[in-house]
């Protein structure tokens, strides 16, 4: 064939391929943003679910303050919980969580009728685009909560001498009865209906998980596909491209090259010089009188280039040791301790002055780890330590290890920082929060202590041919002291932290505390940054 024909003939099949790839790519990317709505589908089905529950914490609170303080705002705030979940009342900004919370402390002004966000919480679900089994059970237990309402009112009622007189209104005039407004708050039948309310969502969110899951292992399973399709067709060009060039060489250059060789060496006086070239082609048609030199000339090309594939091999080979190597070695060590041994120290052994160590430890993990098989175990201890790994790159603290189920982290070593207490403080509110995500996902309750504080320590590296990066001192201990005698779900610090951080940070009295090697001493649990410096340390050094 002549080689102008099989430049056309790949150049079409390249072009076929080239539009295959781009549309598999283009389905790739719908698929990839279905699988983020599915995601962001999910998180708002949570939110919703999670907004019912916390209105039905929300008022049994302000109904039991009522009834025992007899406090008229308490009655107001339980009214404007009712009116912002049916729609009659504006829907504040930020009306998650602790709204309510900063409300009663005083930190921000009652809600107001605005005239905005006048939505329900059910009119919120109709359109989430939940399935029928879904709404069904989220709007059970809105109905359950709705009933649970009416003993609430009965209790309100009571407190003011005003009884139900048959029909349902409150128009029977008696004696206040605090009693009986707190007995039913707090009585058997309460407590039953309140989990009733609670059932059908915990119901609703594993169907949501499981129509979820389905929908994103569908997903998943497309985009696969196309990946597969998209590898193909990039293997495809590739191959096409290297046999084209291939080709080429074989049929243009490498034989017009011999030929020039081959007369150069005939006008040298090597009249045995043969190109061995055969074909129907005009580089054919001449190379045949150049057979012997051909050969000769090919086995000496051949060997040099296997000669260099193989140094070529040799050399990638141990590039990509030594970068396995030293990715070990940084893996193990914190960067600049590692450059440290690598530039020939022998021993490395540092004292810092200012430094904060964190520890971290799950609670009855032991107990739990016996009814778990080893696979769950791996599982849940990777899923949280993944988690806290990114937390401390982002917050620039240095991982020392895990022993177990317990993580400790430093910030001021290796490298000094002014800041090392307040990273360590944002640090640990962060991990309290991302670990309660993570806690949810799991079928069994899972808790966590964490504990930290401040002062010297000595670091360096220990072992010879299994390498580790450690801290000693007093304020390692006392962390993990503070750690274990830490509330779940809290972070526990010392006096000196509080010292350091109370300009910045909110703090809540853990009383005298007794730590082991230590005696009696004042500690504290660390609570939130103060809303005059809600900025992180990332953001204020962005």
């Amino acid at each position: 064939m002549k080689i102008r024909y099989i430049i056309i003939l790949f150049f079409l099949v390249e072009l076929t391929l080239a539009v295959i790839g781009v549309t598999m790519t283009a389905q790739l990317s719908k698929t990839l943003l279905l699988v983020e709505q599915a995601q962001i589908n999910r998180y708002q089905s949570y939110l919703l679910a999670d907004e019912l529950r916390q209105s039905s914490d929300d008022l049994t609170r302000f109904v039991r303050t009522y009834v025992t303080t007899g406090d008229k705002r308490y009655q107001q705030y339980f009214q404007n919980v009712i009116d912002i979940r049916n729609g009659i009342l504006s829907r504040p900004d930020e009306y998650e969580n602790v709204y309510w919370d900063l409300v009663v402390g005083g930190i921000i002004s009652e809600p107001e009728d605005t005239g905005k966000s006048k939505i329900s919480l059910e009119d919120r679900m109709l359109g989430a685009g939940f399935t029928m089994e879904e709404f069904s059970k989220l709007k059970e237990a809105q109905n359950r909560s709705d009933a649970l309402i009416n003993l609430e009112d009965v209790a309100m009622h009571a407190l003011e001498g005003l009884f139900d007189d048959g029909s349902g209104s409150f128009k029977k005039r008696g004696q206040p009865n605090r009693e009986m407004a707190i007995d039913l708050v707090h009585g058997t039948k309460y407590h039953t209906e309140k989990a009733g309310i609670m059932d059908p969502i915990g119901q609703f969110l594993r169907l949501v998980d499981l129509r979820t899951d389905a929908e994103l292992k569908n997903l998943n399973t497309v985009s696969g596909n196309y990946l597969i399709i998209i590898f193909a067709v990039n293997v495809g060009l590739i191959i096409t491209l290297l046999l084209l060039i291939w080709l080429l060489y074989l049929r243009f250059l490498k034989r017009s090259q011999l030929l020039l060789e081959t007369a150069q060496q005939i006008l040298n006086g090597n009249l045995n010089a043969r190109s061995n070239i055969h074909g129907v082609d005009e580089l054919g048609v001449l190379g045949s009188t150049f057979d012997t030199m051909v050969e000769k000339l090919s086995e000496s090309m051949k060997d040099a280039e296997q000669k260099t594939v193989v140094a070529n091999q040799r050399s990638e080979e141990l590039k990509t040791e030594k970068s396995r190597s030293d990715q070990l070695l940084n893996n193990i060590l914190p960067v600049s301790i590692s450059e440290r041994l690598k530039e020939g120290e022998d021993i490395i052994a540092d004292q810092y002055p200012e430094v904060t160590v964190l520890f971290t430890d799950l609670v009855g993990f032991t107990e739990l780890s016996a009814k778990l098989g080893p696979r769950q175990i791996v599982n849940v201890l990777n899923a949280i330590f993944e988690t806290f790994d990114l937390l401390a790159d982002e917050m620039k603290v240095e991982k020392i290890k895990t022993i177990g189920d317990s993580y400790m982290v430093v910030a001021g070593v290796p490298e000094r920082d002014p800041l090392h207490c307040q990273r360590i403080a944002d640090f640990a509110l962060e991990a309290v929060k991302q670990f309660q995500e993570l806690a949810n996902r799991f079928d069994y309750d899972l808790q966590m202590r964490i504990g930290f504080h401040t002062g010297t320590v000595v670091a360096g590296v220990v072992g010879k041919n299994k390498f580790s990066f450690d801290l000693w001192g007093d304020v390692v201990n006392t962390a993990s002291r503070l750690e274990s005698t830490s509330t779940p779900g809290a972070v526990h610090v010392s006096d000196a932290v509080k010292a350091r951080l109370e300009d910045d940070y909110e703090f809540e009295d853990h009383g005298k505390t007794k730590l082991k090697g230590k005696g009696i001493s004042q500690t504290w649990l660390l609570k939130e940054r103060k809303l005059s410096s809600e900025s992180t340390l990332l953001e204020e050094e962005k």
